[in-house]
């Protein structure tokens, strides 16, 4: 009893340290006293516990102010990780588990420094016909379900800059008007996923979700496609539903268990 009760102290200790930390990095002037009372602290358990912090790197004060910075440890930490690598590791089982279940080929995409799209990982369906592979590749951004998605982030004047350049023609299905578009962007905007159905390629169609970041940031796209025979509207709207729970759940453990509700919300609207 008296080893679980000393386990949970040193729980709370770690509780308060990253309460500690966060505080500090959403104040550019944190000083002990605020950073005592965000954390529900007296201020001489505050005052010790910045002090370990900042013995090992992760605060900072400066002698003669009275502030509290970020330490150098901490930046370093930030500056290794990898976020695209840690959104990849993280999708791995969520998108075999998604794979299993639709049996169809899933894709996770990031933004590239440029601001197009980039397939980084890819799962195959088992199914034996199925799509080539496209990691490293990118589509065009008008006429597929990833490439919709990430436009329907867009701000009117980003969009506009975009939709000044002709919308190319790949077949007769593929939306090459401005105002076409504009309409089925917003469609995406309120579903939360996109469609593409034989718009790049006749025969190919796709589904694509946005995973968030923590910030409500496009962190990446998760997408699933298969022959248009497959993927029929009925098949594509139960897909639909377990692509964008991946997603969420994928969410889900980037913010360490938060439950993603408006991915939820929607796969209940979908679903009725």
């Amino acid at each position: 009893m008296a080893a679980a009760e000393e386990r949970a102290k040193l729980n709370q200790s770690v509780k308060k340290a990253i309460t500690l930390l966060r505080a500090t990095a959403d104040d550019r002037n944190a000083n002990v006293s605020s950073l005592a009372r965000a954390a529900g602290l007296p201020r001489a358990t505050a005052l010790r516990m910045i002090q370990t912090l900042e013995q090992e790197g992760f605060l900072l004060r400066i002698p003669g102010d009275d502030r509290v910075l970020l330490g150098p440890e901490l930046v370093r930490l930030a500056r290794n990780t990898d976020e695209q690598l840690l959104l990849r590791e993280v999708s791995r089982p969520i998108v075999s588990d998604l794979v299993a279940t639709v049996r169809e080929t899933v894709t996770l995409s990031v933004v590239a420094p440029d601001g197009g799209l980039d397939v980084v990982s890819q799962v195959d369906a088992p199914a034996q016909l199925r799509p080539q592979s496209w990691v490293g590749q990118r589509f065009p951004l008008h006429a597929s379900a990833s490439g919709k998605v990430l436009l329907a982030t867009y701000d009117d004047e980003r969009l506009g800059r975009f939709l000044a350049e002709p919308l190319a023609r790949f077949t007769p299905s593929t939306i090459t008007s401005a105002e076409e578009l504009r309409a089925e962007l917003g469609l995406v905007r309120e579903q939360r996923y996109a469609v593409s159905r034989d718009e790049e390629e006749e025969g190919l169609s796709g589904l694509s979700t946005r995973i968030h970041g923590p910030g409500d940031e496009l962190l990446g796209v998760l997408s699933l496609g298969g022959p248009t025979q497959r993927l029929d509207r009925q098949r594509g709207r139960r897909a639909t539903e377990h692509l964008m729970r991946a997603a969420g759940e994928i969410e889900s453990v980037l913010r360490r268990g938060r439950t993603p509700s408006t991915v939820l919300e929607v796969i209940g609207r979908a679903g009725g």
